[in-house]
């Protein structure tokens, strides 16, 4: 046997393996989840925090319940912090191989500590979700998956650990047969231009037989159609010469690993030369005929850019990419329909807090045997990486159950972080960007002032601002530029989003005097008690109906 049909078998072998674990936990889901907290507990017995809440002593949930108490990143980041200044074995007996990235409450970025063990679980829920994809449409497993992925070393901690985007680490990890089926190498998300990394992205996957696309938010696929719109005609006749566009090209020491990628393919290049001169412009249906899959989140307000991905793409089955973080995966979907997949039972252990229970300090925990199908509940996390019933402030809701094992879906971050794109911009982020935009311009005449996500290709946020008296022009566009740069210095995903052009820039939005008095009337119309409205600084998809006030005035 060759030692490529070895690798091919053994990898085999293992997914065969994961699905069985996986599909034995949907039968006994409180059976599952405990086995997996107490994994991760006789992992870490010996280690700092593992010692402090009595680790040995965990023989149940219970057990976990009544020792363990629940987390913030702030509870957690003085163990954090001195891991990433050296220290060993602080929330884990493993030291972390990088930390993911994102953004946190106060102007601090997060790190989140990623284990060799954290990657391996991370990978057994990618391994159940791609199987599945992949049975259910076999043809998008004809040809080469092209996979949109983020730099996973960004930067090095003061131990010299690298941190960066978890997605990339996992691109870099996979196994060489699986590899092999990958349109593009895993150097591209090394590029920090996102017109030569999309130019790239394009260059190499328009000469492949593309069969799936894959990505988290759909706006990247917006993102990929914009610049093949913009450049077809670069990219043809790079294609046909087997080049790349010197307006284009990777720096220097990245050179080298995309060369195999640049062969001349002078006959896809004939025919989307034809199909250009026809038709005035190449969408990526043109490219890939053969494209048989699109993988990316579906949940919430992204069903405003589902609707419009036919046009490009062609009537396509859409798999959800599934409900997950930096943090750790939540749900693996099983099936093309809504925007739900399974708990993700083998990975991580989960705990639940009904909604209106969250602010109550007699809150109760559930366990995934006792969601209910219509429930709400916010989601805590515990993970081999060593974060321990962890609030990662999601709110997620139970629409059924497959086996015995519910289905859940995301449905939007908690009180104060807004997220359309992975952002994670929190109300205390936009205090900050509001307060240095008016210290530093003079701007005594903000009244009131929300900062609302609007849907768009791509969205952005909006600053509804109410006026005491008129701001000159020159000082709208200062205004939006520091609050910009404020909130990108603050907050790396938002920086990350907005470099990518998944996030445009805010745009303000000046409402007619009174404008606020009527919001406040209309909510006290609607039954909610006047001394209790709160209107937020930073406002979700939905939950800030300016234009039906302003069409009122």
């Amino acid at each position: 046997m060759s030692r490529t049909m070895e690798l091919a078998v053994g990898q085999r072998l293992r997914e065969i393996l994961h699905i069985r674990r996986f599909r034995a936990a949907l039968a006994e889901p409180r059976q599952a989840q405990e086995n997996r907290l107490l994994s991760i507990i006789r992992r870490n017995e010996n280690c700092l925090y593992g010692r402090r809440y009595g680790f040995e002593r965990i023989r149940s949930i219970e057990d976990y319940q009544a020792l363990v108490p629940p987390n913030s990143y702030e509870d957690l980041s003085p163990y954090i912090d001195a891991t990433m200044n050296g220290a060993r074995q602080q929330l884990t007996c493993e030291q972390p191989l990088m930390y993911a990235t994102t953004s946190g409450t106060t102007g601090k970025p997060k790190f989140i500590p990623i284990t060799k063990q954290h990657l391996r679980d991370y990978t057994h829920a990618f391994q159940v979700h791609n199987y599945q994809m992949i049975s259910d449409h076999p043809n998008a497993a004809s040809g080469r998956f092209l996979i949109i992925a983020s730099n996973d070393e960004e930067g090095l901690t003061a131990c010299g650990t690298p941190y960066g985007a978890v997605s990339g680490l996992l691109n870099r990890k996979q196994p060489a047969i699986l590899k092999k089926y990958f349109s593009l190498p895993y150097e591209l998300c090394k590029i920090k231009d996102v017109s030569t990394k999309y130019y790239l992205m394009l260059r190499i996957a328009a000469a492949q037989n593309v069969t799936a696309v894959l990505c988290c938010n759909p706006s990247s696929l917006f993102l990929l159609a914009d610049q093949l719109k913009e450049h077809a005609c670069e990219i043809l006749s790079d294609i046909y010469d087997g080049r790349l566009n010197k307006r284009h090209k990777p720096p220097e020491h990245l050179v080298e690993a995309f060369s195999p990628f640049l062969s001349p393919n002078r006959s896809q290049a004939r025919r989307l030369s034809k199909i250009l001169e026809s038709e005035g412009q190449l969408k990526p249906m043109d490219l890939w005929p053969n494209l048989g899959l699109l993988s990316c989140w579906k949940g919430g307000p992204m069903s405003f850019y589902l609707e419009q991905l036919p046009e490009l793409y062609g009537q396509l089955p859409i798999r959800d990419f599934g409900y997950m973080a930096s943090e750790g995966r939540g749900s693996i979907p099983l099936s093309d329909n809504g925007a739900a997949g399974v708990l993700a039972l083998t990975g991580h252990f989960f705990e639940f807090v009904q909604e209106d229970e969250m602010d109550s300090p007699q809150k109760r925990f559930l366990t995934a045997e006792r969601l209910e199908p219509g429930g709400r509940y916010y989601i805590y996390f515990t993970t081999a990486a060593g974060l321990y019933r962890y609030n990662i402030n999601d709110l997620i809701e139970v629409v059924g159950h497959y086996c015995r094992a519910p289905l859940i879906q995301f449905v939007r971050k908690g009180a104060g972080i807004s997220s359309i794109t992975g952002e994670k911009l929190t109300e205390e982020q936009v205090r900050v960007a509001l307060t240095q935009a008016v210290r530093q311009l003079g701007l005594s005449q903000i009244s009131h002032f929300t900062a609302a996500v609007q849907l768009g290709k791509p969205p952005y946020y909006a600053c509804f601002i109410e006026l005491s008296k008129e701001l000159p022009e020159s000082l709208r566009e200062e205004f939006l530029r520091v609050f910009d740069r404020s909130l990108i210095a603050q907050n790396p995903e938002y920086e990350d989003k907005r470099k990518s052009r998944r996030l445009g820039a805010p745009v303000l939005e000046i409402l007619p005097a009174g404008s606020y008095t009527q919001i406040r009337q209309r909510r006290v119309e609607q039954g909610a008690p006047e001394a209790q409205i709160k209107i937020p600084l930073l406002a979700q998809v939905g939950e800030f109906q300016i234009n039906q006030v302003v069409k009122v005035l």
